[in-house]
C-alpha cells in the first residue's frame, strides 16, 4: 500500500460514497483526522455482510446529524467464536474507521474477549478521533454488545440470559448516547413476549 501524500492538498476533497459506507457529514475538515484513521478509511476491506452471517446489530443517532453503524458477523454456534465480521456505516469518517477496526478486533474472539474491548482500545487502534466524534467509539463498543445479544436471541435466549451476558443500564451514558440500538429493541421484544405469555 502506498503512503498517503500529506504534502499536497488536492484541489477538491472527495467524499466517501460506497455501498457500505456513506459519509453524510461532508463539512468535516480532513485535517482533524489522524493519518492512521484516514488510511483505514481509504483501504478498508471488511465492508458488508460476511458469507454465512448469522448475527447483526445496529446502533447510532439521528439528532444533529445521522451516524449509524451496522455490524454483521458469522459466529460458530458450537464455540461462540466470531469467525468473520463486516460493517455498513452512515455518517462521518470516524464512524467508518472505528467500524472497520471493530470488525478486525472481534474476529477470532470469543464473546468474553469481544465484550472486553473498550473505547480506549478502539481509540488507540485508529490513533484517536476528532473532538466531537467520540460517540463513534461508544457506538463501536455498543455494536459489539448488540451483535452478541442478537446472536443469543436468535439462539432462543430470554431476558435472563441477555442480562447475564450483555447487561444494560438504561440510564448509563452509552445507552443514552445510542438513540438507536438493536439490543434495546431486542430486549423490548422479549419483554413484550414475556408479558403476553408467549
Amino acid at each position: 500500500m502506498s503512503e498517503r501524500d500529506i504534502y499536497h492538498e488536492p484541489p477538491t476533497r472527495v467524499l466517501l460514497r460506497t455501498a457500505d459506507a456513506y459519509q453524510t457529514e461532508s463539512a468535516d475538515a480532513v485535517e482533524s483526522y489522524s493519518d492512521r484513521l484516514l488510511s483505514i478509511v481509504a483501504d478498508y476491506h471488511n465492508g458488508g455482510r460476511p458469507e454465512g452471517m448469522n448475527a447483526q446489530a445496529m446502533v447510532g443517532k439521528s439528532k444533529r446529524g445521522e451516524v449509524a453503524f451496522r455490524l454483521f458477523a458469522r459466529i460458530d454456534p458450537a464455540t461462540r467464536v466470531i469467525e468473520a465480521a463486516g460493517f455498513k456505516t452512515r455518517g462521518c469518517l470516524a464512524m467508518t474507521g472505528c467500524a472497520s477496526v471493530t470488525c478486525e478486533m472481534i474476529e477470532g474472539k470469543t464473546f468474553e474477549e469481544a465484550l472486553a474491548i473498550t473505547t480506549d482500545d478502539i481509540r488507540a487502534a485508529v490513533d484517536g478521533v476528532p473532538v466531537g466524534k467520540t460517540n463513534t467509539l461508544t457506538f463501536s463498543v455498543e455494536a459489539i454488545r448488540a451483535l452478541i445479544g442478537d446472536f443469543l436471541a436468535r439462539e432462543g435466549a430470554g431476558l435472563a440470559e441477555l442480562d447475564a451476558v450483555v447487561p444494560c443500564d438504561t440510564m448509563s451514558v452509552p445507552c443514552l448516547m445510542c438513540e438507536h440500538c438493536s439490543l434495546r429493541d431486542t430486549r423490548t421484544d422479549l419483554l413484550v413476549a414475556e408479558m403476553e405469555g408467549e
